[in-house]
């Protein structure tokens, strides 16, 4: 502590001074490590350093932004806020993304599972994860991103486990394959009710092993109009009997249902 201290001091003076620090576009002193600790613990930090912020540190301003704990309630403002050009920024980081965006939409979805009930079991010193439940694992850190090409983020439930699979705006052929025919969870800020609304594409998510899709409201909305038109609404069940598409406003609920127990109640 005394460490990150001594670099936090470096990078912006004494703790002691009332006026708002200069954005700094040196790094500290100290070690690499250190300083990776001192912004992992602080992510607001990047807002006077000049250099890339984290998907972490984004995810972080976007909180800050809205001005609350990213939930499902709220969790569509989080995505709006960091979208390219944002003006929506409270705080905004000093330096430019550099990141994929795909890990943001990630950490987006952990943090809504976080402030729900379910938090991140997160690597251990040898790299696996530390597993605790009700829990998540993103697949992205430690050893587990050897399986990343099997989705994004994994819910322990029975007889298999839950994939979530994050996207963002389009669902494209990604989403529709990212399932790989294990039980698949859909999760995304999906802007385009025409990529869920034919018979083919209800059949083939649910060939693909998807047990649940999570929308925004309006895109929902809109894609839920158009199947009672074409008299398609029946298409749009799952597996288990139970709605294929869902509220991103119901994702919490329906996983705390399942983690740990049995994924037929999904």
């Amino acid at each position: 502590m005394a460490a990150l201290l001594h670099d936090l001091n470096n990078l912006f003076g004494p703790l002691s001074t009332n006026t708002p620090p200069p954005v700094n576009s040196t790094p500290a002193t100290g070690s690499n490590e250190r300083l990776g600790a001192l912004l992992d613990l602080c992510p607001c930090l990047f807002n006077q350093i000049n250099m890339p912020p984290t998907s972490r540190a984004i995810v972080h301003f976007c909180e800050s932004s809205i001005g609350a704990r990213i939930t499902d309630a709220n969790v569509m403002q989080a995505f709006k806020a960091q979208l390219p050009k944002a003006t929506a920024w409270k705080y905004a980081p000093a330096g430019y993304f550099t990141g994929r965006g795909g890990d943001v939409m990630e950490y987006l979805c952990s943090e809504v599972l976080n402030n729900g009930g379910i938090p991140q079991m997160a690597p251990g010193d040898n790299g696996w994860p530390e597993w605790s439940m009700p829990g998540h694992i993103l697949l992205n850190e430690g050893k587990m991103q050897d399986l990343k090409a099997l989705g994004d983020i994994l819910i322990p439930c029975a007889p298999t486990n839950l994939i979530v699979s994050v996207k963002s705006v389009k669902a494209k052929e990604r989403l529709l394959y990212s399932a790989n025919s294990i039980e698949g969870i859909g999760y995304g800020f999906f802007d385009s009710p025409e990529e869920f609304w034919t018979v083919r594409r209800m059949q083939l998510f649910k060939r693909m092993g998807f047990s649940a899709i999570y929308l925004p409201d309006d895109t929902l909305a809109k894609l839920t109009a158009r199947l009672i038109k074409d008299k398609t609404r029946p298409f749009a069940v799952n597996i288990n009997g139970t709605p294929l598409y869902r509220p991103l406003t119901q994702f919490t609920s329906d996983m705390r249902k399942v983690v740990g127990k049995s994924a037929f109640d999904l």
